[in-house]
């Protein structure tokens, strides 16, 4: 039986006056919580935005305002935090399953109606769910949009990025978060020399596939990714080039799905916009995404 907390949160104060509800759910049976923001008017909509990797609900609404916007139009926000997942989402999918049903079923709003997006891992994760939607059509909703922050897209790309930075040992930060992360991902999915057909499975966009591998199965769920790449920041701060930069395979999927006739696979590309919550410049941020820009994008997807 779940169990719900109703509170109205601090930091939130400029989201509550948008808001008629503001509400941090959680649950007995798993450390993934939510929170829910209501609109004072009937739901249209709902707009489900994830974290990036290491943040939670709370601190993505101090970077971004699109969840105030999103209210002004009157859909519900959802935003979960990832205490628990996997490699491969498949935990996440099951939570966002089960908290985007208990709030279609609850506000009855339609599940035609229904965006989604994040930053970074909160990215990978929006296009995940939305290729399963198609391929596997074992998720609850199929989104009527999907938009991305700086997502890493190609798991078989991102191995050999990881060996190049560890190599380079340029970045303490860098080489920390590239050794995590190919430990992380040896462990799940092997070495893709070995391996490759797992990588194909997992990997939102495969750029030595001619149909893209699971990009394929977006082709008719308008999408939108923002990204930054910073080259000359990337240099200095990491030592890296535009090859090891997320840029490279999200304009290859973007401009491979345009070549096959996608008719709403947009990209901006921004330049010096990422700065970080404490005022330091970083490419990869929430700040990049320009919210009212974004909002618009959403809306003119949403079913009337």
């Amino acid at each position: 039986m779940k169990i719900r907390y109703f509170t109205l949160l601090l930091g939130m104060v400029c989201t509550s006056f948008f808001a008629q509800t503001s509400e941090k759910i959680t649950f007995k049976d798993t450390k993934n919580h939510y929170l829910k923001l209501v609109p004072k008017d009937k739901a249209e909509g709902i707009l489900v935005i994830l974290p990036g990797g290491g943040e939670n609900g709370e601190k993505v609404m101090n970077q971004i305002n699109l969840d105030n916007l999103a209210l002004e139009k009157n859909l519900i926000v959802l935003l979960p935090t990832w205490e628990d997942g996997d490699f491969g989402f498949h935990i996440e999918q099951k939570f966002l399953d089960r908290i985007v049903k208990d709030t279609v079923e609850k506000h009855k709003v339609s599940k035609d109606n229904i965006s989604i997006g994040g930053l970074s891992g909160g990215g990978m994760l929006a296009f995940t769910y939305a290729e399963r939607a198609v391929r596997d059509k074992n998720t609850y909703f199929t989104p009527n949009s999907v938009f991305a922050l700086d997502a890493p897209l190609d798991y078989e790309n991102m191995y050999y990025r990881l060996q190049r930075e560890i190599e380079r040992n340029y970045s303490e930060i860098g080489t920390n978060e590239a050794k995590y992360l190919t430990a992380e991902m040896v462990a799940a999915i092997g070495t893709p020399d070995k391996n490759r057909a797992n990588y194909l499975r997992e990997s939102m966009f495969s750029y030595r596939e001619k149909d893209g591998g699971n990009a394929k199965y977006l082709m008719n769920i308008p999408i939108l990714i923002y990204t930054e790449p910073g080259i000359i920041w990337q240099m200095e701060n990491r030592g890296r080039d535009i090859y090891d930069l997320n840029a490279a395979d999200i304009t290859a999927m973007i401009n491979l799905l345009r070549i096959k006739g996608h008719k709403n696979a947009d990209l901006v590309i921004t330049n010096d916009r990422g700065i970080r919550p404490d005022g330091t410049r970083h490419p990869h941020s929430w700040s990049i995404m320009d919210s009212k820009e974004c909002l618009n994008w959403i809306l003119k997807h949403m079913k009337a």
